[in-house]
């Protein structure tokens, strides 16, 4: 299993790209003179550029925050669809196995990092 499975699996998330059937899309957007503007939203078709948009792109726990908030609106769903285009980009393998570290118990995480379930290829 991958690291970006194991992660997948412990965050309830499913990485999608079909804008359509998200729950939250992470993207790009470049302004009229060739600015690259970062957004982390639930609605895409409704930008709010005073929280969601970002001059850098978002840190790994703040991207989690959007996310968690995600799921308030669904309280009888478990899992959280996330549009992203280019999770090698926004998901750092080193930031998904400090969460997998925090969310799983020691000794799990001993098992999935050293015996040979651990692929350090997404």
């Amino acid at each position: 299993m991958t690291t970006l499975e194991k992660f997948q699996e412990e965050a309830k998330i499913n990485f999608i790209q079909t804008p359509s059937h998200a729950d939250v899309e992470l993207g790009e957007l470049e302004t009229a003179d060739g600015y690259e503007l970062f957004y982390i939203t639930q609605d895409i078709q409704n930008l709010n550029y005073e929280n969601e948009v970002f001059y850098y792109k978002p840190d790994f726990d703040s991207i989690m925050s959007e996310i968690r908030n995600a799921t308030v609106f669904k309280p009888n769903e478990s899992t959280v669809n996330v549009c992203v285009y280019d999770i090698e980009d926004w998901f750092d393998e080193y930031d998904m196995l400090n969460y997998l570290e925090g969310e799983m118990d020691e000794e799990s995480f001993e098992e999935f990092t050293n015996d040979g379930q651990f692929d350090t290829n997404n």
